[in-house]
């Protein structure tokens, strides 16, 4: 990937220097040109302060985000609605034979690490809560709590069932509804449900979201099995996996065109969106280099 970044980066630099006109009257390039991009909802919030940064250096360009759950943005890769995707694991090999039966062979690119968050009330008693016990809630054992998803075809919802139940269906005490602020606003009326959300949503505290969201609930840290210690899910704990629902988000582009679907892709792996990442809570997968030179003559 390094040797695709280092051959685009002078059209980069080039084009970004050129002034701004009409994008359906530019050629699709890596910096210029109409792009849709359907993101999964949980990473909108990222994906569109990257997408307006990349526009306010490439002003011929001009990128269109439009948050779906994971099962549409695979779909929509597919049948050619879009030109990219961002989700929240790679394409299964299923999904890839799909794919390579029209002629099509996906790039994915790794391009940052989120985790799935536990919410309740911001005046619920709960602080903490176990993999055991969300376990036993998903699958309908336990009956203490509801469990409210986001979507029924999310990301969140699908990680859950395939690391806690390996597939099997939820239990009659689980729901999900359409989009995160729905959940949101659910879960801030309704002291004995437990919302499960994408902790992209929260990781910008600088973000007016984010600050709407965390007036009205909180996010319970989350212990595994046997252990005492629970943790938050936060930078720190996502970075060293000791938060236990980690999981990375793939920017998946249709072909390897030269096409803005490229350019904006790596402008995302690349060191400015890693950088944007970074400031933003999440964990990029690549960490920006940082040059320290330490002077080590005596001082006199």
């Amino acid at each position: 990937m390094n040797k695709i970044i280092a051959l685009i980066l002078p059209v980069l630099l080039f084009t970004s220097c050129n002034t701004s006109i009409k994008t359906s009257d530019v050629p699709n390039t890596p910096t210029s040109g109409e792009l849709k991009v359907f993101c999964e909802e949980g990473m909108f919030l990222h994906i569109r302060n990257q997408a307006y940064t990349f526009e306010q250096i490439y002003h011929n360009s001009k990128i269109n985000v439009q948050y779906v759950n994971e099962k549409q943005a695979i779909e929509g890769l597919y049948n050619d609605s879009c030109k990219v995707i961002v989700i929240s694991r790679v394409l299964s090999e299923n999904e890839l034979k799909q794919f390579k039966a029209k002629n099509i062979y996906p790039t994915q690119i790794c391009v940052a690490k989120s985790a799935l968050a536990f919410v309740v009330p911001v005046n619920s008693t709960d602080s903490v809560i176990s993999t055991e016990k969300i376990k036993k809630i998903i699958s309908g054992e336990d009956t203490t709590y509801r469990m409210v998803f986001d979507n029924d075809n999310s990301g969140t919802t699908r990680f859950l069932k395939d690391t806690l139940l390996q597939g099997k269906p939820f239990g009659k005490n689980c729901f999900a509804l359409k989009n995160t602020t729905d959940l949101i606003n659910h879960i801030s009326k309704n002291k004995n449900s437990i919302g499960v959300l994408d902790y992209a949503w929260l990781s910008d505290l600088d973000d007016s979201t984010t600050k709407v969201f965390l007036s009205t609930i909180k996010t319970l840290a989350v212990s595994t099995n046997g252990s005492k210690i629970a943790y938050m899910p936060d930078q720190s704990n996502i970075q060293t996996n000791e938060y236990p629902m980690c999981r990375h988000v793939y920017a998946i582009r249709r072909s390897a065109e030269f096409s803005l679907g490229t350019g904006f892709s790596l402008f995302v792996a690349g060191q400015k969106g890693q950088i944007m990442f970074l400031k933003q809570g999440l964990i990029p997968f690549v960490q920006p280099n940082r040059a320290v030179e330490i002077n080590t003559e005596p001082l006199h």
